[in-house]
């Protein structure tokens, strides 16, 4: 699987170390022991749909939030000089739990829709930051669940679009376009924790 420096020559935005080891454990231990409720669909309205994307939202701390909220919004510059855009706003970050068989079907992050949340339609730049790596012995690791982005190198035999996933790695954080197309595989071993939000 191809890492974030090989993504970068199709735009994708990271950083690696965001926070480091003990800030990511410190994360995933809150994100084990808070409450969870199902992540929901936000189209029209906020709605669970496990069929369309299965996982946990972690209930964490408000001092948590805002800690992460601050380290993202340090960023804004970076993102908007990377990305050409003006950036006024953060949305809430959602915790992420990933666990055996929960996934997120391919989506994009906007919606320009009439039916379309103002939020939705007002995300340009989505984030990513992992809390957790991928596969090994490492009991903070995880398989399967990578995050896929599509449309980056065209069309495979059948007209389909080929997918490009992400190795993850304990605080990188990625950013993408809002409309780009993504998706996370279902989990087959493990769990995966990340914080998303999204610039408007």
């Amino acid at each position: 699987m191809p890492g974030p420096e090989f993504l970068a020559r199709f735009g994708i935005f990271s950083v690696r170390d965001f926070i480091d080891a003990a800030a990511c454990a410190e994360l995933r231990a809150e994100m084990r022991r808070a409450s969870e409720r199902p992540a929901t669909v936000s189209v029209r309205e906020e709605e669970v749909d496990e069929a369309y994307r299965r996982t946990k939202m972690a209930q964490v701390s408000e001092a948590t939030r805002d800690a992460v909220m601050d380290r993202l919004v340090a960023v804004m510059p970076k993102l908007e000089e990377h990305f050409g855009v003006s950036l006024t706003g953060l949305q809430r970050p959602q915790f992420l739990v990933y666990r055996e068989g929960d996934f997120f079907r391919r989506h994009t992050d906007r919606a320009e829709g009439p039916d379309a949340a103002e939020d939705v339609r007002a995300r340009r730049v989505s984030t990513v930051l992992f809390l957790g790596g991928h596969g090994g012995a490492d009991e903070n690791g995880h398989e399967g669940g990578e995050l896929t982005f599509y449309g980056l190198v065209g069309e495979g035999p059948r007209g389909e679009a080929i997918g490009l996933p992400l190795i993850p790695a304990p605080g990188l954080l990625v950013a993408f376009p809002s409309e780009l197309v993504h998706s996370v595989t279902p989990i087959t071993r493990g769990e995966r924790f990340t914080i998303v939000s999204w610039f408007s």
